[in-house]
């Protein structure tokens, strides 16, 4: 087997959950190992015990994990104590590298991705983590997994107020002119009750449909929450909007508009 150094990590994304870890795979002073398996799956990475190792499609931000708290009681971590090396068997030709969990622990990264095995993996060659989710994957020996696919696909209606952008069960979409700032949105507490901000679970993306030619991107809120952006503007419904088609917030206050698809809206 070869031994290989860990390359250097960042810190990782806190999340709202907590940062419990599970305990670690390897003990401090045994060094973690990597193999690979073949079956129909294709091939794929165990530790040194033989056990199926996983990516998470959420990770989706270079040396982070989006994995904490219960999440991580239930895929728990590979782990290596600081300065250790990982010894690979032969078909392990990616990438060896390690990054700092929040709670201080190192995580073995394989081309970049972090590696995790799962709870319910009883023995080695078990493989019943495959596509929970859809989500979790067995770690490809050649580093690649499946792409996320979107939250949510933007799309479009057409009325006498112009083409305009819609989201879940065609619900209207709306861009408040009092958020000047790219992807920063001013609507909070009482404001995001009544105008609820579209957003995305941590590590997904949207997508544009067809006739959505703007760009369509996320931006955190300072609850930490994702709010989908369009031409960098935030992205909100109405509650009194109850089907699709309606668009009863157009107009609100003098400061509430359709999203309109081009990306302009009236002047404050």
């Amino acid at each position: 087997m070869r031994t290989r150094r860990l390359l250097g990590g960042t810190m990782t994304i806190a999340l709202a959950l907590g940062a419990m870890g599970a305990p670690p795979i390897s003990a401090q002073g045994e060094a973690p190992a990597l193999g690979a398996q073949t079956d129909d799956l294709g091939t794929y990475l165990v530790d040194g015990k033989g056990m199926t190792l996983y990516f998470f499609t959420r990770d989706v931000f270079s040396g982070t994990t989006m994995c904490a708290g219960p999440c991580a009681e239930a895929w728990p971590p590979m782990t290596i104590a600081e300065g250790q090396a990982v010894a690979t068997g032969e078909g392990v030709d990616g990438v060896i590298g390690a990054i700092t969990r929040a709670d201080g622990t190192m995580q073995v990264t394989y081309d970049g991705r972090p590696l995790y095995t799962w709870a319910s993996d009883i023995a080695p060659g078990d493989t019943t983590g495959q596509g929970v989710g859809g989500a979790w994957f067995v770690a490809l020996a050649d580093g690649s997994m499946p792409v996320n696919p979107p939250a949510i696909t933007l799309a479009t209606a057409t009325s006498d107020l112009g083409t305009f952008l819609t989201g879940k069960d065609g619900r209207t979409l709306y861009v408040f002119t009092r958020d000047t700032t790219p992807g920063g949105s001013v609507c909070e507490g009482d404001c995001a009750m009544d105008w609820p901000p579209l957003v995305v679970a941590a590590g997904n993306w949207p997508a544009a449909g067809e006739g959505v030619t703007g760009v369509v991107g996320v931006a955190a809120r300072t609850d930490g929450a994702w709010q989908v952006t369009y031409d960098g503007r935030p992205l909100y419904y109405w509650k009194d909007d109850k089907a699709a088609g309606d668009t009863t917030g157009q107009g609100v206050g003098g400061v509430w508009y359709v999203a309109d698809v081009n990306g302009t809206i009236p002047a404050s």
